[in-house]
C-alpha cells in the first residue's frame, strides 16, 4: 500500500487526519464526559493497530442488489434537501422524518416478528391439531386458535406488508428529509462537526442549530456499557478530549449492541476512513466514489481492483464475504492493542497501558 499523499495536489485540508504526523496533544485536565461512575461501565478504545473490519450488519446493509437498484432507479433523496452523506469526502448522519422512520420501522420489526412468530403459530396449529377430538377437524381447530395465531404472525406480517406496499406505490412521499444533519466526520478536512438543534415552538420559524467542529484526532472512541433485563447492551460514543461533547456513532448501528465488537470494529473502520494515507475502506456503498478520492484510485490503479467490485458481485459471494467479515469482527484484537494516542497527549486518567506508551513517547 502506498501511503504517500504527496500527489494529492492539495485535496486533502492541513487538518486531514494521518496517523504519522498527528501534533502533540495538550494535557487533558479533567475527563468531561465521563463521572468516576461513567468511566466504570464503559472503556475507551485504543487509537491504531486498526484492522480491515466494520461492523457486520453495517457492511451487509448495502448489498449488490441494493446497489444496482439505486443506480437503475437513482437515489429516492435526491431533491428532497436531505443532507446525509457516504462517500469520498465525509459520512454525514441526518436521520429521516418521523413518516419515514415509521415506514421503515413498521416493515423491519414487521418482517422481523413474522419470521418468528409464523412457525410458532404452526407449531401451536400442529399440536392443537394433535389433539383433535372425535368431533373437530383441522378447520375447527384453526377457527378455535386463529385470534391466538392472528397476534402472533397475522400482525407482524400486516405491518410487513403495509411497509412495503406504501413504499413500492408511493416511493417519494415515504421517503423525507428530516431537520437537518446531527454529525459528520470529514475525511478531506479531517474535521469532526456536530449540529445541536433548540427545541422548536410549533408554527413559529425554526431556530438556526449551531455548529461545534474539532480535529478528528482531538477525539477519543470509547464503548459506554449498560445492562437489561435481557442481559448486557454497548454502545459506541466519540467523545472530545478537551470539551463536554459526545457524538452517539452508535446511530448507524441501529441502536445498541449485545455485545461489544461490532463497537470495536466500527471505531477501526471509522480510523480507516478518516485516514488519508490509506484509500477508503472497502464498504460496497462507497465503491462509486473511489474513483474521487486520489490516494484511494491511486491504489485501485496499482492493485487493479475492478471498478465494480461489490456491484458485480453475486449473492452466493457476498454472503461469504459477510459471513468472513463477521468471523473478522468476532476475533478483533482490540482489547490487546496498545494505545497509541498516549504518546501525543497525558490523559486525565491514565490506565497503566496509557503510562507505558507516554512513557515511550
Amino acid at each position: 500500500m502506498d501511503n504517500s499523499t504527496a500527489d494529492s495536489g492539495g485535496y486533502y485540508g492541513p487538518g486531514a487526519y494521518r496517523p504519522d504526523s498527528i501534533p502533540e496533544q495538550p494535557v487533558q485536565s479533567q475527563d468531561f464526559n465521563h463521572s468516576k461512575l461513567a468511566r466504570s461501565a464503559g472503556f475507551r478504545l485504543p487509537w491504531g493497530g486498526t484492522q480491515e473490519l466494520m461492523p457486520s450488519n453495517l457492511f451487509a446493509r448495502w448489498r449488490p442488489e441494493a446497489l444496482r437498484r439505486i443506480e437503475k432507479r437513482g437515489d429516492l433523496l435526491a431533491g428532497t434537501g436531505d443532507q446525509g452523506q457516504q462517500d469520498h469526502e465525509c459520512i454525514c448522519f441526518a436521520p429521516l422524518a418521523l413518516r419515514s422512520r415509521l415506514i421503515n420501522g413498521f416493515g423491519m420489526y414487521g418482517k422481523g416478528f413474522f419470521c418468528i412468530g409464523l412457525p410458532v403459530a404452526l407449531v401451536m396449529y400442529l399440536i392443537g391439531v394433535s389433539w383433535v377430538g372425535p368431533d373437530e377437524t383441522w378447520l375447527t381447530v384453526f377457527f378455535e386458535v386463529w385470534p391466538v395465531l392472528f397476534v402472533i404472525a397475522g400482525v407482524p406480517g400486516l405491518m410487513w406488508l403495509s411497509s412495503t406496499l406504501v413504499f413500492k406505490l408511493f416511493p417519494r412521499w415515504c421517503v423525507k428529509a428530516g431537520r437537518g444533519p446531527e454529525w459528520e466526520l470529514n475525511r478531506r478536512t479531517g474535521m469532526v462537526r456536530v449540529w445541536r438543534y433548540r427545541r422548536t415552538i410549533p408554527f413559529l420559524e425554526r431556530c438556526k442549530a449551531t455548529i461545534i467542529e474539532h480535529p478528528f484526532h482531538e477525539f477519543d472512541g470509547w464503548v459506554a456499557g449498560g445492562a437489561t433485563q435481557h442481559g448486557s447492551r454497548f454502545d459506541f460514543i466519540l467523545c472530545h478530549r478537551y470539551s463536554k461533547l459526545e457524538v452517539h456513532l452508535g446511530d448507524i448501528l441501529l441502536g445498541w449492541q449485545r455485545i461489544s465488537r461490532p463497537c470495536y470494529a466500527l471505531w477501526d473502520f471509522l480510523q480507516n476512513y478518516m485516514d488519508v494515507t490509506r484509500p477508503l475502506p472497502e464498504f460496497p456503498v462507497l465503491e462509486p466514489h473511489r474513483h474521487k478520492d486520489p490516494v484511494t484510485a491511486e491504489h485501485d490503479r496499482k492493485t487493479g481492483r475492478p471498478k465494480r467490485y461489490w456491484r458485480d458481485m453475486d449473492d452466493e459471494t457476498f454472503k461469504q464475504k459477510e459471513d468472513d467479515m463477521h468471523r473478522g469482527v468476532m476475533r478483533i484484537n482490540t482489547e490487546q492493542r496498545p494505545n497509541l494516542m498516549a504518546r501525543k497527549v497525558r490523559y486525565a486518567h491514565m490506565t497503566p497501558e496509557d503510562m507505558l506508551a507516554y512513557g515511550r513517547g
